[in-house]
């Protein structure tokens, strides 16, 4: 097996055929996601990060491809596309998962380069491959970073059946009423008066929970996904004013509520869940296998009878100081938050400059 690292936009191009074939025939399907498509990765590259970060690598027998490792070089560390941003890492490979991961991060090491393998799931296999090539690794530190929610269609089979398992509070008290209230959930193509109302959304919704973070930044990735039919836009509308809105990525494997906000003015009609409510339908109509909340176990998530996994971020360092350092940093991080946050005064001042 052969190995090519792939540093420029030209390349990267040169790529798209080749990899969009690998990412519809693959036959791992469970583990794959719309975070491993070639205009996922090249969309959040091109808008997000530095022009000269790209350290794709391409794994190929005569002229066979056998996979793609989507990485970049970010603060002297080798990390997939999107890194923490994104919901789940992995590797788009076909054939010879281990032979192929093995030699992905040989070429990484190679090259002089540690690595943060971040956001695998611990139900990917990808996951424990890595962890059995790393047994022996002196530098190796695997740090649990998020939990990740999902309903597997096949379980139930069609839509009122898996309703029907629903708590009745939800099904009679929230989706019912709301139902009453005379909204509506619709997709929408993306347009400049969409665009305008979602940013409206987003920022009063931060504003309640305190953030100061803007939604600009997805907009640009957006109109590329939803250009090759990879992202819908859903919207709730209370007496024709959009009050809500949730973006999908969709693909052959799955369902993938991304991003999700409303106007808390009109919580009164549930409008975050029924947004959830009509992406989940519509999953079980579209016979996707799996319909993925992504990150953050959330209790709202569990009333839709989710199924949680946990997400692991895998660190090999040039250095051994760097990983005790490391290992100190995850081991202090959380005895912190925890005298933070039970302290009102410490938790105030935190909150008020951490932003």
């Amino acid at each position: 097996m052969e190995f090519k690292i792939i540093r420029d936009e030209q390349g990267f191009l040169a790529e798209r055929e080749n990899w969009t074939k690998l990412y519809n025939e693959n036959k791992f399907h469970m583990g794959v996601t719309p975070f491993q498509s070639f205009e996922w990765c090249y969309a959040w590259w091109k808008h997000r990060e530095d022009k000269d970060s790209l350290f794709i690598i391409k794994a190929y027998t005569n002229q066979k491809i056998e996979g793609y490792a989507p990485l970049l070089i970010k603060n002297k560390m080798v990390e997939f596309i999107g890194a923490r941003d994104m919901d789940y890492g992995r590797f788009l490979i076909n054939d010879s998962p281990f032979d192929t991961i093995s030699g992905f991060i040989n070429v990484i090491k190679e090259n002089g380069y540690g690595f943060a393998l971040q956001e695998m799931a611990s139900r990917d296999t990808q996951l424990h491959i890595v962890q059995r090539i790393l047994e022996k690794e002196k530098k190796y530190l695997l740090h649990k970073t998020t939990r990740t929610m999902f309903v597997e269609t096949k379980i139930y089979g069609c839509f009122d059946s898996y309703f029907k398992t629903l708590s009745s509070a939800l099904r009679q008290k929230t989706i019912k009423p709301a139902l009453k209230c005379g909204i509506t959930m619709h997709k929408e193509g993306f347009c400049e008066e969409l665009k305008q109302d979602i940013k409206k959304i987003y920022q009063s919704r931060q504003t309640i929970r305190g953030g100061t973070g803007s939604i600009d930044w997805a907009f640009p990735i957006l109109e590329e996904l939803m250009r090759f039919d990879l992202a819908e836009i859903y919207v709730v509308k209370h007496q024709d004013k959009r009050i809500g809105f949730l973006v999908t990525l969709t693909g052959r494997y799955g369902k993938n509520i991304w991003l999700v906000a409303f106007d808390v003015n009109y919580s009164f009609c549930y409008p975050g869940q029924m947004l959830f409510y009509q992406a989940i339908k519509d999953g079980f109509e579209e016979q996707v296998p799996v319909i993925d909340f992504m990150r953050g176990d959330y209790d709202f998530k569990s009333r839709w009878n989710a199924q949680i996994d946990t997400n692991y971020t895998v660190y090999v360092f040039p250095k051994r100081t760097q990983l005790w350092k490391n290992k100190f940093k995850f081991w202090i991080r959380p005895k912190l938050k925890k005298i933070v946050y039970n302290n009102k005064t410490l938790k105030k001042w935190y909150e008020k400059h951490a932003k």
